[in-house]
């Protein structure tokens, strides 16, 4: 084998190891949705080796003047909504601020209670100042639930061990 033959087949297994490289990383972390801002934090929760991506969920706040709370979608990790609605603190009626709304990583198997309002599953948003948004439908029946059963809340909100 000549010189030229050995630095061809380096070149290939090079090359091929990059892309094997690139797709692999690529398949681990999930590209953010189209109609989802710069600043989604992606939670993942799994993995589907059948499809080779990451499953989880999208997450992305913005505060909402206008409807008196912060906007807040949820969707899966290829876009679809989950949920979105007006969101408000569990323990406050007043906006948080954007400056304010850095999403803290939450155990998404911990992200979603029985909301008393809706009826079904509900987010819980952990930021990283503390503050936990709810639905805002949602808050004042969820505020007096955690009060009464402060495990609950911990459960919920990933303070628990």
């Amino acid at each position: 084998m000549n010189r030229i033959e050995k630095l061809a087949i380096v070149t290939f297994g090079v090359l091929s190891a990059v892309i094997v490289i690139n797709h692999a990383d690529s398949a681990m972390h999930a590209s953010i949705p189209q109609d989802m801002p710069a600043n989604a934090k992606f939670e993942q929760s799994g993995f589907n080796l059948n499809r080779n991506e990451a499953t989880g969920n999208w997450i992305a706040c913005r505060p909402e003047l206008s409807e008196n709370g912060d906007w807040c979608r949820v969707t899966d990790q290829k876009g679809t909504v989950v949920f979105q609605g007006n969101f408000l603190p569990v323990d406050s009626n007043r906006v948080v601020p954007s400056s304010e709304l850095q999403i803290a990583t939450v155990d998404p198997e911990k992200m979603w209670v029985k909301g008393p309002v809706e009826q079904g599953p509900v987010p819980v948003i952990s930021l990283a100042n503390g503050k936990v948004l709810v639905p805002a439908e949602d808050r004042t029946a969820l505020n007096d639930r955690w009060l009464s059963d402060p495990e609950e809340y911990k459960r919920a909100t990933g303070q628990a061990e």
